[in-house]
Protein backbone atom coordinates (compact mmCIF):
# COMPACT_ATOMS: atom_id res chain seq x y z
CA UNK A 1 0.00 0.00 0.00
CA UNK A 2 2.45 2.34 1.09
CA UNK A 3 5.00 1.52 -1.12
CA UNK A 4 3.83 2.22 -3.95
CA UNK A 5 3.02 5.88 -2.59
CA UNK A 6 7.15 5.84 -1.65
CA UNK A 7 8.36 5.02 -4.93
CA UNK A 8 5.49 7.65 -6.90
CA UNK A 9 7.29 10.68 -4.46
CA UNK A 10 10.80 9.37 -4.97
CA UNK A 11 10.70 9.26 -8.54
CA UNK A 12 9.21 12.47 -9.01
CA UNK A 13 11.86 13.81 -6.55
CA UNK A 14 14.33 12.10 -9.19
CA UNK A 15 12.79 14.03 -12.14
CA UNK A 16 12.42 17.15 -10.62
CA UNK A 17 16.67 17.16 -9.49
CA UNK A 18 16.72 16.79 -13.41
CA UNK A 19 20.77 17.39 -14.29
CA UNK A 20 21.91 16.37 -10.83
CA UNK A 21 20.41 13.03 -10.78
CA UNK A 22 21.23 11.91 -14.22
CA UNK A 23 23.31 8.98 -14.82
CA UNK A 24 22.11 7.61 -11.40
CA UNK A 25 20.54 4.84 -9.92
CA UNK A 26 18.23 4.46 -7.39
CA UNK A 27 16.90 1.37 -5.04
CA UNK A 28 14.17 1.08 -2.47
CA UNK A 29 15.03 -1.62 0.26
CA UNK A 30 13.73 -2.46 4.10
CA UNK A 31 10.57 -2.36 5.62
CA UNK A 32 8.18 0.03 2.99
CA UNK A 33 10.06 -1.81 0.13
CA UNK A 34 8.24 -4.83 1.60
CA UNK A 35 5.55 -2.95 1.91
CA UNK A 36 5.02 -3.93 5.80
CA UNK A 37 2.16 -2.31 7.63
CA UNK A 38 4.15 -1.20 10.49
CA UNK A 39 7.40 0.10 8.09
CA UNK A 40 8.65 3.94 10.29
CA UNK A 41 11.04 4.91 7.89
CA UNK A 42 12.24 4.68 3.88
CA UNK A 43 15.15 3.26 3.06
CA UNK A 44 17.13 4.52 -0.22
CA UNK A 45 19.98 3.97 -1.92
CA UNK A 46 21.14 5.94 -4.14
CA UNK A 47 24.30 4.83 -6.72
CA UNK A 48 26.12 7.97 -8.42
CA UNK A 49 28.57 8.69 -10.97
CA UNK A 50 31.32 10.00 -8.33
CA UNK A 51 31.61 11.71 -4.38
CA UNK A 52 31.03 15.31 -5.91
CA UNK A 53 27.74 14.18 -7.18
CA UNK A 54 26.91 12.26 -3.83
CA UNK A 55 27.31 15.32 -2.19
CA UNK A 56 25.27 17.75 -4.63
CA UNK A 57 22.53 14.88 -3.81
CA UNK A 58 22.90 14.73 -0.03
CA UNK A 59 22.00 18.64 0.07
CA UNK A 60 19.46 18.59 -2.52
CA UNK A 61 17.36 16.32 -0.85
CA UNK A 62 15.07 17.30 2.00
CA UNK A 63 15.08 13.58 4.70
CA UNK A 64 11.84 15.18 6.33
CA UNK A 65 10.05 16.08 2.88
CA UNK A 66 8.19 12.05 3.07
CA UNK A 67 5.15 10.41 4.29
CA UNK A 68 8.01 8.74 6.74
CA UNK A 69 11.56 9.88 7.79
CA UNK A 70 13.94 9.04 4.67
CA UNK A 71 17.30 6.83 5.48
CA UNK A 72 19.35 7.79 2.30
CA UNK A 73 22.83 5.89 1.95
CA UNK A 74 24.34 7.56 -0.73
CA UNK A 75 27.60 5.98 -2.64
CA UNK A 76 29.32 5.59 -5.67
CA UNK A 77 28.70 2.59 -8.48
CA UNK A 78 32.44 1.58 -7.28
CA UNK A 79 31.74 1.54 -3.67
CA UNK A 80 28.23 -0.26 -4.11
CA UNK A 81 30.15 -3.22 -6.22
CA UNK A 82 32.87 -3.66 -3.35
CA UNK A 83 30.46 -4.23 -0.95
CA UNK A 84 27.74 -6.03 -3.22
CA UNK A 85 25.29 -3.08 -1.57
CA UNK A 86 22.54 -4.12 -3.85
CA UNK A 87 22.23 -7.44 -2.74
CA UNK A 88 23.03 -7.18 0.81
CA UNK A 89 20.12 -5.04 1.11
CA UNK A 90 18.30 -7.02 -1.20
CA UNK A 91 17.26 -3.86 -2.50
CA UNK A 92 14.79 -3.14 -5.99
CA UNK A 93 15.51 -0.17 -8.50
CA UNK A 94 12.88 2.66 -8.66
CA UNK A 95 14.58 4.70 -10.84
CA UNK A 96 15.56 5.32 -13.58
Amino acid sequence: MIRQRVITSLRELAVGLGAKAEGTQWYLFGSVDRDEPGAADIDLMILCKDDHQADSLRQAIDPDAFLLPLHLALMTFDEAAEVDAILVQRSRSIFP
